[in-house]
């Protein structure tokens, strides 16, 4: 394989969490009988995703609505890293102000790039272990979530029937399965 040529970088829409640009590249490979296409590229910063789990085994969840399904989600809390936190600074503050919920002991289980097709950001995946509530959720503005405690025992079925769906959680989950062998 090689690596396309990104000829032009244009900056389609500035928008509050991300920016949308086109890209056209041109091709190692005749396609087609065309050498350059045009991509959409979500410019985005780089995300953190918490693992929490108790002192008793229990997975801390936060449920909240989600407008790209048009639904309330099950997933691990986690969100945007603001400039100049590194990921297990921005990890740590979003797992209290979501959650209510803080720990000592942390560990990078790793990293992924969310969607390579479209996004250009990593999201970084923690390990909390030993979390334990201090107050409740910092809600506020577009942002509400309730939490809900899941036995780590139960988050494969969990997984089975649906009732989380979020792909950046399962793979923090199969991370963390790969990480305790």
């Amino acid at each position: 394989m090689k690596k396309w040529k990104i000829l032009q970088k244009k900056l389609i829409k500035n928008l509050k969490i991300f920016d949308l640009f086109q890209y056209t590249a041109k091709s190692p490979y005749k396609l087609s009988g065309k050498y350059t296409y045009n991509f959409y590229v979500i410019n985005s910063v780089d995300w953190v995703n918490i693992l929490p789990i108790t002192s008793d085994n229990e997975v801390v969840f936060v449920e909240q609505y989600r407008p790209g399904t048009n639904s309330i989600t099950l997933e691990l809390p986690g969100g945007m890293i603001d400039k100049g936190e590194t990921p297990l600074k921005s990890a740590k503050r979003e797992l209290e102000e979501e959650t209510g919920y803080i720990t000592s002991k942390w560990k990078k289980l790793g990293s992924v790039h969310p969607n390579p097709a479209i996004l250009n950001n990593n999201c970084y995946t923690f390990l909390a272990s030993g979390v334990q509530r201090i107050s409740d959720p910092m809600n506020g503005g577009s942002e509400y979530t309730k939490v809900k405690l899941v036995p780590l025992s139960k988050v494969e079925q969990y997984i089975i029937n649906k009732k989380i769906t979020h792909s950046l959680v399962i793979n923090a989950f199969y991370l963390y399965r790969i990480k305790q062998r």
